[in-house]
């Protein structure tokens, strides 16, 4: 008996691999043979398959607990013959087939090396010898192409000579209680069955799901680390939200701004953060049903706190997070601080002020030294002692009060104020503007119309800066007739909008400068800057409305102002 376990292990540690029918007839043979096999295995670094029944297996571990020590035997995994056989049910070759492909795949596909000592258990029914040398075959094909150890097992008083034979066909070496030999019946370049192909096809397809499933684990961890580096380096401060709308994550750019640490922010719902002001808190589910619709919120100003209590001006866009199976799993919030812009806006605007204030100071000038020379003109009686001295004291009166008028405009017009949006008579808004626009009017000749479809039209604006959108357009029409002529302003509304209309009997604009209308610093004035209609255009914008330009040459311009009505707000 030594003499063939001494055969084994030689056959074991010299060759790569092998495929080795055993049958045997005693069992204590049976298991020397077992233990021979398990501790070479072992001692190569081998994983050990041990399929067998429980009650040999339980004699053989005996016997290893013997030679080896008890962290080694963690290298054996014990499989039952009777449940991976499934021998309570009839013996079919694809369920073996699907049991050795959960077993052994994984590991072959990974690269790990191990040998299977397999115990064959069935009960006796039609057909066991067929299936059983489909099994065999398979078995064979996958040691010769892949290189490891199998030992299959047969009670010799169960197998019958003609089985044995075919499996001698698909085993290179037969081992006996008493010798081990080659099969002279072994034929390794046999025909392959179909299910040998079957099982290659298969163990194809699983290295390249394996191969698949590997790349596709790759290019979800890059994704994630991109993500990671997007939100933790994005120089805008970044909000995660989860489907409760529980803050999840802030970046360093939302601690650098607002003062509030991630850990400080972690949990708390979106519409009760200590950034959003009271009075924006409804932007919070506008725009969760927004984003949990699959949309986009684009870019929007609002107003937000810093820890401090100081208001920043900030742009936020928000959008849905998907997961791996594109359903929805929370949504990002971005949160751009766009003071810096604001305050160039402001600047601009505060400059075009003061441009257009020196550009009025001579027409000015000179409607203001009208009622002076009347007033002192009227003194100059007084002091002779002229009879009606009431009606001097009338026409002095109303001749400052224009005087004061204007002033109180160019004043306004120049000095710079906070942005308050109030309900005004938009007729009203006008007629001051023209009052302050008469005196350039009469030193170009034009003469300023109006056709007011309503007298008390009111909008919710920012007067100072409607104010400012008036003058930059009533001037453009009056710099566009140097010979003279009419300037029509209409006001007209419609169920939602209000219209203001200024329409000049100029030369009109070519069709490619009307391309190019508000480019900054395109212009066709020798002194201009181009940014007169820009920021006029700017303002509307911020009031929600537009601005349209009608042109023909030689037929005059239209510059159509549309703007929101206070009762569509309202709605």
């Amino acid at each position: 008996m030594s003499d063939q376990m001494t055969q084994l292990g030689q056959l074991l540690e010299a060759a790569g691999g092998g495929h080795v029918l055993y049958v045997y007839e005693d069992i204590e043979a049976y298991t020397s043979q077992a233990v021979s096999f398990i501790t070479i295995g072992i001692e190569q670094g081998h994983q050990i398959f041990f399929i067998d029944s429980q009650d040999r297996y339980e004699r053989i571990y005996r016997r290893l607990r013997e030679c080896l020590a008890e962290d080694r035997l963690g290298d054996v995994r014990y499989v039952n013959s009777h449940e991976f056989y499934q021998v309570h049910e009839p013996f079919s070759f694809e369920s073996v087939l699907e049991q050795y492909k959960d077993l052994l795949v994984p590991l072959s596909a990974q690269g790990i090396s191990f040998r299977l000592w397999a115990h064959a258990e069935w009960t006796e029914q039609d057909g066991v010898p067929c299936e059983l040398e489909q099994v065999e075959q398979l078995a064979d094909y996958s040691v010769t192409t892949q290189g490891f150890f199998t030992v299959c097992c047969y009670d010799g008083a169960k197998l019958t000579a003609s089985m044995q034979n075919k499996l001698l066909r698909h085993h290179e070496y037969w081992l006996t209680d008493r010798e081990l030999v080659r099969s002279n019946l072994y034929a390794k370049d046999g025909p392959i069955f179909a299910a040998a192909a079957q099982l290659r096809d298969r163990r194809a397809q699983d290295e390249q799901d394996l191969a698949m499933r590997r790349k596709t684990e790759e290019q979800l961890r890059a994704t994630q680390s991109q993500l990671e580096s997007f939100i933790t380096r994005n120089l805008d401060p970044i909000i995660i939200l989860n489907l409760d709308e529980k803050v999840i994550r802030v970046n360093q750019a939302f601690e650098r701004l607002f003062g509030w640490t991630n850990e400080e922010m972690m949990g708390l719902k979106a519409a009760v953060m200590p950034i959003i002001p009271l009075d924006r808190r409804y932007e919070v589910p506008r725009n969760k049903h927004i984003n949990m619709t699959g949309r986009n919120v684009e870019g929007y100003e609002t107003i937000r706190y810093r820890k401090d209590g100081t208001p920043v001006n900030v742009m936020i866009s928000s959008f849905p997070l998907l997961d791996e199976d594109d359903q929805l799993n929370g949504r990002g919030v971005i949160v751009r601080d766009i003071t810096e812009r604001m305050q160039a806006q402001e600047l601009l605007i505060r400059t075009e002020k003061l441009s257009i204030a020196g550009e009025l100071a001579a027409g000015i000038a000179h409607e203001i030294r009208n009622p002076v020379t009347a007033v002192k003109g009227f003194l100059h009686l007084l002091q002779t002692g002229g009879a009606s001295k009431q009606l001097y004291f009338d026409i002095m009166a109303s001749e400052i009060q224009r005087i004061e008028t204007i002033l109180s405009e160019l004043l306004m017009l120049a000095k710079p104020q906070a942005v308050h949006y109030q309900s005004r008579n938009i007729a009203a808004l006008i007629r001051d503007v023209i009052t302050l626009l008469d005196a350039q009017a009469n030193l170009n000749n034009v003469r300023i119309l109006t056709d007011f479809e309503d007298e008390d039209i009111r909008l919710e604006c920012e007067e100072n800066q409607i104010k400012q959108v008036c003058i930059n357009f009533i001037k453009n029409a009056i710099e566009a007739m140097p010979e003279g002529g009419e300037l029509l302003i209409q006001l007209a509304r419609s169920q939602e909008l209000l219209f203001i209309r200024f329409i000049d009997q100029g030369g009109g604009i070519p069709e490619q400068v009307l391309a190019r209308l508000g480019q900054p610093f395109y212009t066709t004035k020798e002194k201009g800057t181009g940014l007169g209609f820009m920021v006029s255009r700017k303002i509307i914008e911020d009031h929600n409305g537009t601005v349209r330009v009608f042109s023909e040459e030689r037929r005059g311009t239209t510059i159509e102002v549309s703007l929101p009505l206070e009762s569509a707000k309202d709605e």
